[in-house]
């Protein structure tokens, strides 16, 4: 087959016809057509021809603030930014394993501090249908101060957690954005 054949076959293929069609036609078998497909496949990453466009919208203050780091790290290009933190991006946003174990831990923590006030609501509910008055001494006040310091510490580490996270992966964006403007010296 010639150049132009297998880009012929690649072009079809791009554009939905079916390998025994593309093998019928040209006179191949259908795994030449595979063959030929992921040769072209493999020739473009090797060569860095770039296929595909992707396209984004935002608010001109999403823009603005896209524009001032590219600024900031030297970048003149908003494509240039954009492919390298689509590059870098199997580092940014991989799963966070220790972020995802914090939350759990917090979300069983918070169960328990749920199960407590269901707790003392359902004994002053009990004591309330029998027309006493709920029994609500020093031991339910600590308790009830404990629950309320429990959730404000619980919403002090959960703060403490994103911004640590928002910090780390501003961080890494800064290195990839860096390390672009750096190649491009």
């Amino acid at each position: 087959m010639t150049d132009l054949e297998r880009l012929k076959i690649v072009r079809e293929r791009e554009k939905g016809v079916m390998p025994h069609e593309l093998a019928a036609r040209f006179g191949v078998t259908v795994r030449t057509i595979h063959h030929t497909i992921k040769r072209e496949k493999t020739r473009r990453h090797d060569s860095g021809v770039r296929t595909r466009q992707i396209s984004v919208t935002l608010t001109e203050e999403e823009l603005a603030t896209f524009d001032a780091v590219l600024s900031r790290q030297g970048i003149n290009r908003r494509s240039d930014g954009l492919r390298q933190l689509i590059q870098s991006a199997n580092g940014i946003f991989v799963a966070d394993e220790h972020m995802a174990s914090e939350l759990n831990a917090f979300r069983a923590a918070l169960n328990r501090v749920g199960n407590n006030v269901t707790q003392i609501a359902k004994r002053m509910n009990e004591a309330n249908r029998k027309g006493m008055r709920p029994s609500f001494g020093e031991g339910s006040l600590a308790q009830m101060r404990s629950l309320a310091g429990f959730v404000l510490d619980f919403a002090d580490q959960v703060r403490s957690l994103t911004e640590r996270r928002r910090s780390h992966l501003t961080l890494t964006v800064n290195a990839a954005l860096k390390e672009l403007a750096d190649g491009e010296k």
